[in-house]
């Protein structure tokens, strides 16, 4: 039994980590020719704001406040491209073999959790947050992978129900960011193991299977897209009352 028990940790210990190095990945310089989350969005704000458009680094421009209108906008557009992406797993060949570097993970299901880990980076980029820093990477990869804003708060070691900022996050000891990590890695393996299961079966069947795992992986992505955006809002790591997936 120990042995099956610290095979089991280690599983779940490398899932974690391998969680880690995507979400680095594809949220900060993106893999391939798919960009990081930062760079995706600002393309799809520039497009809506068009000459009005100022990049992060111009003094002139706007607080994520007084953009407000065009941020929700560009929220809406990239989850709708998400959810597409993620019907059609077009984007697994932008990751190449990365998808399934040393871990024991379907590519399909890979795939979503890059696209899922991808539009949670650029909601947050949106919404004013800095997502080169590691803390608040790991806050974007428990949002991404479908934990709810109360699971994530309270990973932090902060009371659900309070709200924190991303000055707050900063000063938290590396030690709660290697615990995320090998929460993450639970999170996923229990998600896999359990809710996963059949639908990888059906994924098996040609035709059928595309079709359940395409709409299952759309939905997915829906809600966590949802879930992501009220929890980033106004600066703020903060609850809601989303199901986790």
């Amino acid at each position: 039994m120990a042995d099956e028990k610290t095979s089991d940790e280690g599983a779940v210990e490398k899932t974690g980590q391998w969680i880690a190095g995507l979400a680095e990945k594809v949220i900060v310089n993106g893999v391939g020719p798919v960009t990081g989350s930062a760079t995706w969005a600002e393309d799809r704000l520039a497009r809506r704001q068009g000459a009005d458009y100022r990049a992060p680094e111009d003094d002139e421009r706007r607080s994520p406040q007084d953009m407000k209108d065009d941020i929700d906008a560009v929220v809406a557009r990239l989850i709708k491209e998400s959810v597409a992406a993620a019907g059609t797993q077009g984007f697994i060949t932008g990751l190449g073999g990365l998808v399934t570097a040393g871990v024991t993970i379907p590519a399909n299901v890979a795939a979503s959790l890059a696209i899922n880990l991808r539009m949670a980076g650029a909601i947050a980029h949106l919404r004013g947050w800095d997502v080169r820093d590691p803390y608040v990477r790991s806050v974007v990869m428990m949002l991404g992978i479908g934990m709810s804003a109360q699971s994530a708060v309270a990973a932090l070691g902060v009371k659900v129900g309070q709200k924190i900022g991303e000055q707050m996050i900063k000063k938290l000891p590396m030690a709660i960011i290697h615990k995320i990590n090998k929460l993450v890695g639970f999170h996923l393996v229990a998600k896999f193991g359990t809710k996963r299961a059949a639908i990888t079966l059906a994924k098996a069947i040609p035709i059928l299977g595309g079709i359940v795992g395409g709409s299952v992986d759309a939905g997915a992505t829906a809600l966590i897209g949802r879930a992501a955006d009220r929890a980033l809002r106004d600066g703020a790591l903060q609850g809601d009352d989303e199901p986790e997936q």
